[in-house]
């Protein structure tokens, strides 16, 4: 039996008993209307590698804690500012 066929007798049948308690049975609902084009993807991140030491991994950290930053966070801010001075 196909599903759709057996999508259909399942309707009736659920008519039929709704019908013996005197309910109207609910009709499928329609499918939602398709959603909006999904957001353009941002741009692809790149990874790096910076080697500090111990001081200076510290210092950062407190700072953009101080902020209520992520490191990388006080990372990208410092670059672009060098970008825009440029």
């Amino acid at each position: 039996m196909s599903k759709a066929k057996s999508a259909k007798d399942l309707l009736e049948r659920m008519k039929t008993v709704a019908a013996r308690r005197g309910a109207a049975p609910k009709e499928p609902e329609a499918a939602p209307p398709p959603a909006e084009p999904p957001a353009p993807e941002p741009r692809r991140k790149v990874r790096i590698t910076v080697d500090l030491d111990p001081e200076m991994h510290r210092f950062l950290k407190v700072y953009a804690a101080e902020r209520g930053m992520k490191v990388s966070e006080v990372v990208r801010g410092l670059i672009e500012e060098l970008r825009s001075s440029h």
